[in-house]
């Protein structure tokens, strides 16, 4: 906040001299290092917030705080959890006692990590006066404090399979005890440092050079000597902007170039195959539609609409491609227990013949203006199956607060995994968080269901758990509670000469092995 200020006030009073000043500065930083180094450059069109992990909230803020901090554990490319500060722990009392020990690692600052640091770190993303948006990851959380052994403990209340996929989002990353002005002057053990952060114009990082990890062949990581990341508001220019090879990845696929750089089928169009590199990996993220239950649409018409829409023609018409047609539950696909055989097969005439015999109510299908093609294509198909469905277009802010209160019947929904475990999407039909007091939007509330959820919570990780996840899915689709309409892939284009960019399903941003072999 106060960098923005300075920002403004600076360019107010010194006017067409302030310009030049960070022109020259920005061109200059470009010819040193962007030129003669090794510097990995992308656009952030919504900008960066902050560089407070306890705010990484958001794919923009959490991208650069993975560069910046770490935490105790992390997700690899096949999300499995993987140590990183931690170099190994143990479990005890079934579950409820984690004991992780210190990797000797450095921050950004010279000084030595120590279990203090991990302690307050976590500690502070407690504390309700910082009012973090990801303290919810803690909630079951007791106590953490330091051994007398120099481990730290964290005591939960009760065993909880997902904690530590818990520990390796963004917003447990550690910094040194004490740490102040977070948001503007970062200071953590990842691979990056701070360097410079023209607000709302340009962010600098630098290679940290006392890094922990090596390559397999004892090199030091990361091979990057920086990142440098602009923030276009215009999709269409940053999209130019690349083409021109002034971006090194384009990180998504916007409505204003997507038909100019893909195929209908999902391929890169002739033009592009020479030079550049399309990669797509699945991405935890489940669209789809959802019933209040509490508004008493029949089980049968809930079906109707599930076996209705043609999911691998609109992928086709209407995202290029991108996506994998719901076959199955709310369980994505990228996840061990997702199935693709417990879905509504699209069964149209079977559909026309029962909507034929019954008398169909008045019904209207709630979005947002991003998807309104989306839900106009759903229109089309019950239309022409004989239910005259209606669509209706209102603010982000007002389905958020329609939603909550219960007040919609029907309406798009989607759910992008805060952490890579089923029980995550399970949550959403729990009658304990029936909304307002959580995620359950759909008023959903059974007995059987409720059971099978609260065992998968006390179930250690393993098969049994993951069996009893895939009979909850399947529940609940025999129910037909939610419309599933497809899995979301995460896609990106690279020059050729970009190498080493990893990702997982949960799209981070892995910078680590990187390289520009121009």
């Amino acid at each position: 906040m106060l960098n923005t200020g300075i920002t403004i006030r600076i360019a107010s009073c010194l006017g067409g001299f302030f310009v030049c000043l960070v022109l020259t500065t920005l061109l200059g930083c470009r010819q040193q290092t962007e030129v003669d180094k090794m510097v990995f450059r992308y656009n952030e069109p919504v900008g960066i917030p902050t560089l407070d992990p306890a705010f990484a909230k958001d794919k923009s803020t959490i991208w650069a705080v993975q560069q910046l901090f770490e935490s105790l554990v992390a997700l690899n490319e096949k999300n499995d959890i993987v140590p990183v500060l931690a170099s190994h722990w143990s479990v005890a009392e079934n579950g409820r006692v984690y004991e992780f020990s210190i990797r000797d690692v450095y921050f950004h600052n010279g000084s030595k990590l120590c279990p203090a640091d991990v302690v307050y770190s976590l500690k502070r993303l407690q504390d309700p006066t910082i009012a973090s948006p990801g303290s919810w990851v803690l909630e079951d959380v007791l106590d953490i404090y330091e051994s007398k052994a120099g481990t730290v403990i964290i005591e939960l209340y009760a065993p909880n399979a997902s904690f530590l996929s818990l520990l390796a989002m963004p917003y447990c990353g550690v910094m040194p005890a004490g740490s102040v002005e977070v948001a503007t002057s970062p200071v953590g053990t990842g691979p990056f440092m701070m360097h410079r952060w023209h607000y709302g114009e340009k962010l600098v990082l630098h290679k940290h050079e006392q890094y922990w990890k090596q390559d397999a062949e004892g090199q030091s990581l990361p091979y990057l000597d920086g990142i440098s990341v602009s923030f276009l508001p215009d999709q269409q220019s940053a999209f130019l902007e690349y083409l021109s090879g002034n971006f090194d990845f384009l990180p998504n696929l916007d409505p204003s170039f997507k038909d100019d750089l893909l195929t209908k089928s999902g391929d890169l169009q002739s033009r592009y195959q020479g030079g550049h590199r399309l990669e797509r990996t699945p991405f935890l993220n489940t669209e789809y539609f959802i019933f209040n239950v509490e508004k008493g649409l029949p089980q049968e018409l809930r079906w109707a609409i599930n076996a209705g829409i043609n999911r691998e023609e609109m992928i086709q018409s209407l995202r290029n491609g991108v996506g994998i047609p719901a076959r199955g539950g709310i369980i994505p696909f990228g996840l061990p227990e997702y199935q693709d055989n417990i879905g509504t097969a699209y069964a149209p005439d079977s559909v026309a013949a029962l909507l034929a015999s019954m008398e169909l109510p008045d019904l209207t299908l709630i979005t947002v203006a991003n998807y309104r093609d989306l839900c106009e294509y759903v229109q089309g198909e019950m239309a022409g199956l004989g239910w005259p469905i209606a669509v209706n277009v209102i603010p982000s802010a007002t389905l958020r607060s329609q939603k909550s209160s219960g007040t919609l019947g029907f309406f798009r929904a989607s759910w992008i995994a805060d952490y890579p475990d089923a029980e995550n999407y399970l949550m959403l039909f729990y009658s304990g968080y029936k909304a307002p007091n959580g995620p359950n939007y759909s008023l959903y509330e059974d007995a059987h269901y409720d059971a099978m959820y609260e065992q998968i919570r006390a179930l250690p990780p393993g098969e049994e758990r993951s069996a009893l996840m895939r009979e909850a899915d399947k529940y609940l689709m025999q129910e037909q509670v939610f419309v599933p309409l497809f899995y979301d892939e995460v896609l990106r284009v690279y020059p050729d000469y970009v190498r080493g960019v990893a990702s997982n399903a949960l799209n981070a941003l892995n910078l680590l092995e990187a390289r520009l072999e121009r």
